[in-house]
């Protein structure tokens, strides 16, 4: 059921342009806009081997980008880290996932080897310690900025300006439900009507400043499977709307303007089912 992410052709175009000339790309948006499905799928077009590596775990960043040591036959050996081994591996797309969580440390690392060096210094090897970026190897990476993101940290400058950076808006409900009725089909899309529209309702009202969170996009499709056997309200009272039922009261506040959207759209009707 595959079906290409939806986002405006010049656009598209551009970055895969950009990345196929191998400019470093920073893909901005909001989570679960489809920054990263969008990067495996600029790299499936490419002919390039996508590589996902998460900057959110690079707190011990020499291991998790460069590698450790280890105990092999009695001997202590240096093991490479995936990323270190994928820098040398030629027609590779490194996606450079949650780049704003990174560590100081990653930012460190990452530096010789965005910019016209292309390698980077491997202390811990025995030899061969400048690792060079193997032919064809492209670097792309995605962020979420914004006050919302209280994990995110603003990325360092310097590293920053080694990125084009483009931002990626969520889809409109109409065009996530054009997305839904290609990857799955008709019925289902026109079943889960209600979603698309309380998924533009929460954004209004995010952008109105009325509730703190949108429905993402990917949270949108995660539940699509269930419109089959489940009713609107059941997919909204037990999945979507959790998200929003922690401690807060301004968190319960939000739930409940989606709610009653909701039960405007006449989920809650009794005699509804799931094609609401």
């Amino acid at each position: 059921m595959a079906s290409k992410f939806v986002i405006d052709p010049v656009k598209k175009n551009l970055l895969t342009k950009l990345v196929d000339s191998g400019k470093n790309v920073l893909l901005t948006g909001g989570t679960g806009c489809g920054k990263t499905t969008l990067a495996i799928e600029l790299a499936n077009e490419l002919g390039l081997n996508p590589i996902v590596v998460n900057c959110g775990s690079t707190q011990d960043a020499r291991s998790s980008l460069l590698g450790y040591f280890t105990l092999k036959n009695g001997d202590t050996v240096f093991q490479e880290a995936d990323f270190l081994k994928a820098i040398q591996e030629e027609n590779t797309l490194l996606i450079l996932d949650e780049l704003s969580r990174a560590s100081d440390d990653a930012y460190n690392i990452l530096f010789p080897i965005l910019d016209f060096r292309q390698e980077v210094r491997v202390d811990e090897k025995d030899d061969n310690r400048i690792v060079k970026i193997a032919n064809n190897v492209k670097f792309l990476a995605t962020a979420n900025i914004g006050i919302e993101y209280s994990s995110a940290r603003s990325i360092d400058r310097a590293l920053q300006d080694r990125f084009l950076t483009f931002n990626i808006p969520y889809l409109k409900g109409s065009k996530l439900k054009s997305y839904v009725r290609k990857q799955f089909d008709g019925e289902t899309a026109e079943k889960a009507t209600s979603l698309f529209k309380m998924y533009d309702f929460s954004h209004k009202q995010f952008d109105n400043a009325k509730i703190s969170a949108r429905l993402s996009t990917r949270m949108i499709l995660d539940v699509i499977p269930l419109v089959n056997d489940f009713t609107i309200a059941e997919i909204c009272d037990h999945v979507l709307l959790s998200i929003f039922r922690q401690d807060s009261s301004t968190i319960i506040t939000d739930a409940n303007i989606l709610r009653e959207y909701a039960d405007s759209l006449g989920v809650y009707d009794k005699t509804s089912s799931a094609t609401n």
